[in-house]
């Protein structure tokens, strides 16, 4: 299979533009289905139906992009204590709290009924490949600026790691310096510090991450052998890593081991990552593509592709279709920059 270079995602929302995408030199398409049902616990697939033959006739991958993170609002008002929340008290509704066993439950339900669908339509042929969200946008992380395991669920499972880490809380104290009288009187730190402690729930964070992309990969696995596995697994700014839980390569690392690591969307946004992190990726085996906007203007998108290239990322990631070009196809400004740089980097020269 030839490497993937350039990649989209959306809806897409007309079918020109699919015929557009190729023309411009796009070579993979990340089509959005939500494992998410409505209140009546009905789903919506229709547009697998509409774009996935449409992306196979003209020689674009798809890949069906799995956003767990659209909970919608009945999933809240039914179960409001699955949301995640910090120290300060504050609630996020941007994804369910990964240790919520009803939020596992409705995901794991919401994939099976994705392939279920595309079986049933005839549809598995024309999947290329599978991209799985796990937490905002899709990202393997979590938002940063706060740790966002706070919720009861989240409390339950780190109270839990802890008695698996330390064999009594007799030693828990001894190695934190702490006095503890019991292991339900630990709550995580409320920011990041060079403590002991701190590092042993970073441990817990990132385990959790990681163990929730494997189960929902799982999910996938026994329904499809995708040929390609993606993930949204950003880079982002050292001392914001601890709160975002980012670490691309200690993910991909035990997901390629499990066979389900292919290509990794990486950030490209300046001071976020280094060009040797890229490479740690790349010698994975792992392709990289890097991305920084999702509908950037025609500088950004130049700008962006520059990024990618000197960081050593394998193709750009070009945002999605209807910030290129129009509903017939035609291209824009953005549109009409980005072939060149796609048309550039084929020829192996840095985009100008």
């Amino acid at each position: 299979m030839q490497p993937i270079q350039f990649v989209s995602w959306g809806g897409i929302g007309s079918p020109d533009r699919v015929k557009g995408a190729a023309s411009l030199g796009i070579d993979t398409h990340r089509l959005p289905l939500s494992p998410w049902s409505n209140e009546q616990g009905e789903y919506d697939f229709h547009a697998a139906d509409i774009y996935l033959p449409l992306l196979k006739r003209v020689g674009l991958r798809a890949i069906v992009s799995i956003f767990s993170h659209g909970v919608p609002d009945w999933f809240w008002q039914r179960y409001p204590d699955t949301k995640p929340r910090n120290a300060q008290g504050e609630y996020g509704t941007w994804a369910g709290s990964i240790w919520s066993p009803q939020v596992h439950t409705e995901v794991l339900k919401g994939i099976k009924e994705i392939f279920t669908y595309l079986s049933r339509r005839g549809l598995l042929d024309l999947v290329d490949g599978v991209e799985v969200g796990v937490g905002m946008e899709g990202q393997l992380s979590y938002l940063w600026g706060s740790f966002w395991a706070f919720d009861p669920y989240a409390l339950m499972a780190y109270h839990y790691f802890l008695r698996g880490r330390f064999s009594s809380i007799h030693h828990l104290n001894t190695a934190w310096g702490t006095h503890y009288a019991e292991f339900g009187d630990i709550f995580p730190p409320s920011h990041y510090q060079q403590t002991v402690a701190c590092h042993t729930f970073l441990d817990f964070y990132r385990q959790s991450i990681l163990e929730t992309a494997e189960e929902w990969s799982e999910a996938v696995a026994t329904r499809v052998q995708p040929k390609i596995w993606v993930w949204l697994s950003h880079f982002i700014a050292p001392d914001q890593r601890p709160y975002a839980a980012r670490y691309p390569e200690y993910y991909l690392s035990h997901l390629r081991q499990l066979g389900r690591a292919d290509v990794a969307i990486v950030s490209v946004v300046p001071g976020w990552q280094t060009r040797p992190e890229v490479e740690n990726l790349r010698k994975l085996g792992v392709q990289t593509i890097g991305e920084w906007d999702i509908t950037p203007t025609p500088q950004r998108q130049l700008q962006q592709a520059q990024l990618a290239w000197d960081l050593g990322c394998n193709g750009l990631f070009v945002g999605v279709l209807e910030n290129l070009m129009d509903d017939q196809g035609r291209l824009n400004e953005v549109g009409s920059i980005t072939k060149r740089i796609i048309k550039q980097w084929k020829n192996g020269k840095r985009p100008a």
